[in-house]
């Protein structure tokens, strides 16, 4: 009697049949150790083509408005000062004649001196104790007395002049280092010096400019008193 063997597909179902849970496990292994690989490549892949979103700026980010510094009003503008020259004006130092007139380019006969020299001041004759003002503000700088200009006050000012007043009397008004103001009195007028001993009781007026030229006086009274 002839033998008829199993065909090898009914073996295989069999041995699938007999191990089909082994096989379910061994499939879930591989599909998960697949998705392990998959995620970790994918993971990397990621890292690798990330940006840096603190240096890159976003295309769609609106940007902050640039703060600007408010414009100054009129009121808050800051106005720079102004150089401006204050006008120089003396005030007569005393009323009476004028005896002499600054003359530094011509030459004056004193006959008290009895010689031919410059006349660099300013003389006006009055009566013994006429107030004798001070011609613009500034500080009392010395008090000197001479045979040949009697008692003598030098004022300095801001502006670097300083004025001498000569053939005053003893008896003046102000001390050294006073402070004085444009109409000041500071002394009187005395037959106290000798060298123009000519022209009577008066006062001799000079005005030396910051380089200790002497300059006309004159040119620095108000026009009413030119």
């Amino acid at each position: 009697m002839e033998k008829t063997s199993k065909p090898k597909n009914s073996k295989f179902a069999a041995f699938i049949k007999k191990n089909l849970y082994l096989i379910l496990m061994i499939a879930c292994v591989i599909a998960i150790a697949t998705m392990v690989a998959v995620t970790y490549a994918l993971k990397n892949k990621g890292a690798g083509d990330a940006v840096d979103v603190s240096t890159t700026e976003d295309p769609t980010a609106t940007k902050p408005e640039e703060q600007t510094d408010p414009t100054p009003t009129q009121s808050e503008e800051q106005t720079e000062p102004t150089n401006t020259v204050e006008e120089i004006l003396f005030c007569l130092p005393c009323e009476g004649e004028v005896v002499g007139v600054f003359a530094n380019d011509t030459l004056v006969y004193n006959a008290t001196l009895n010689q031919w020299s410059t006349h660099e001041a300013y003389d006006v004759a009055a009566e013994v104790g006429t107030e004798v003002k001070c011609i613009y503000d500034g500080t009392v700088l010395s008090i000197t007395t001479s045979v040949l200009r009697g008692t003598e006050v030098v004022i300095g000012h801001e502006n670097g002049m300083q004025s001498i007043y000569s053939l005053l009397g003893s008896d003046v008004k102000v001390a050294v280092d006073q402070k004085v103001k444009k109409g000041d009195v500071i002394g009187k007028i005395a037959e106290s010096g000798t060298f123009e001993k000519h022209k009577g009781p008066h006062l001799h007026l000079e005005l030396h400019d910051a380089k200790g030229d002497r300059i006309d006086p004159v040119e620095y009274f108000e026009s009413s008193d030119k």
